[in-house]
């Protein structure tokens, strides 16, 4: 059984890994506080574009699941969404959006939506090494370059891929995604 449910597993890992990386960095994670993502936050169109593209690519690229049947790739979906912390109500929202059904929610707020996925794929992208030069040379991939040479204690001007690129992906979630949660959707540490 295990074998044929393998999907709904991977799929939850990556909604947990999704779930850290939102609340990373607010003030309610750094006092070692066990918390959920700010409810708030799932409707934010900027984290929508981030958590939708996320697990999308991670079925993609991570899986190789383009492929798989419209079932399989809609049960992982499913269970990384769990994870992260949408309700079935919030799933099926997360649905239409993703088939651009969702026309209100686009009005006035697509830019957002659009650069929460930018987000995403310049993390996922650093992480796998899955860059294209457009993405190397903007201004987040830069910074971040920055980021993680500093923490690297190494030459900012070496190769983008001469990083750990898990230390340039915390560096790219660092400015971004995690940036906008901080801003956004701080959680008091009480």
């Amino acid at each position: 059984m295990l074998f044929f449910s393998k999907h709904k597993k991977q799929g939850a890992d990556v909604g947990k890994a999704i779930k850290q990386t939102l609340i990373a960095k607010t003030d309610a994670f750094l006092g070692n506080k066990t918390l959920e993502v700010p409810t708030v936050a799932l409707a934010d169109p900027y984290v929508v574009g981030f958590i939708v593209y996320f697990s999308v690519m991670s079925i993609d690229m991570v899986y190789k699941g383009a492929f798989w049947s419209s079932k399989k790739r809609f049960e992982f979906l499913v269970e990384c969404w769990q994870k992260v912390g949408l309700t079935m109500d919030n799933i099926y929202f997360y649905t239409k959006v993703m088939g651009g059904q969702s026309e209100e929610f686009f009005l006035g707020k697509e830019d957002q939506y659009l650069q929460g996925k930018d987000a995403a794929a310049l993390v996922f992208g650093s992480a796998y090494e899955i860059l294209t030069a457009k993405q190397i040379q903007s201004d987040i991939v830069v910074k971040a370059k920055k980021k993680a040479a500093l923490l690297a204690g190494i030459d900012a001007e070496l190769d983008i891929y001469t990083f750990d690129r898990s230390v340039l992906s915390a560096a790219v979630c660092e400015i971004t995604i995690q940036n906008h949660m901080k801003q956004y959707h701080t959680v008091d540490a009480a």
